[in-house]
């Protein structure tokens, strides 16, 4: 796995949270910190096998910010 990129984006489904990453929905999650959370676990684990990772998360303002690594 070593120099794959994924880029993981947490999104509002509905009045839910699921992150997303090339396409595909990876859990449904009742609150954003929540979805967060599990997205940076997910980073973290594909740094661990040798790739690289973004997270990235609406602000209050729906603008996409990053929120891993930061």
């Amino acid at each position: 796995m070593t120099g794959e990129v994924v880029e993981l984006f947490v999104l509002r489904s509905g009045d839910r949270w699921t992150i997303m990453s090339e396409g595909v929905a990876r859990g449904i999650f009742d609150y954003q910190v929540d979805a967060e959370e599990a997205a940076i676990r997910l980073a973290q684990g594909v740094r661990a096998k040798g790739g690289a990772s973004d997270v990235m998360s609406p602000d209050r303002g729906s603008q996409m910010r990053k929120v891993w690594p930061i």
